[in-house]
């Protein structure tokens, strides 16, 4: 799958969690059900741009709304060339953002 998306022009981030320094990019990680999940991470740059002025009780509605605007971009993105690649996907629970790999869970708390 990380082949399949990397083949896509995707830029894969590493598996670790990324330093200050690392570029964002897609990440692929079991989560506590060990399923795949897939999911994308901004740039830190776009990251700080949100996090600075509310760590500092400001805010900068332009930063959040580029947030926002690049993050659901990716998460689209992201779904549709799964599906392209014919990858199983549905989105993760309890979240808007991310893909799970596979047959979705069949209890309703999940």
């Amino acid at each position: 799958m990380r082949l399949d998306l990397a083949t896509a022009g995707l830029h894969m981030a590493p598996p670790e969690p990324p330093a200050d320094e690392d570029q964002g990019g897609v990440v692929v990680y079991l989560d506590d059900d060990a399923r795949v999940v897939v999911d994308w991470l901004p740039h830190t740059r776009l990251d700080r741009a949100v996090l600075e002025p509310a760590d500092a009780d400001r805010t900068d509605s332009a930063a959040g709304t580029r947030f926002a605007t690049v993050r659901t971009a990716m998460d689209t993105a992201l779904g549709t060339i799964l599906t392209g690649f014919r990858y199983p996907t549905h989105r993760r629970p309890h979240s808007r953002l991310g893909h799970i790999i596979g047959q979705p869970p069949t209890d309703p708390d999940h």
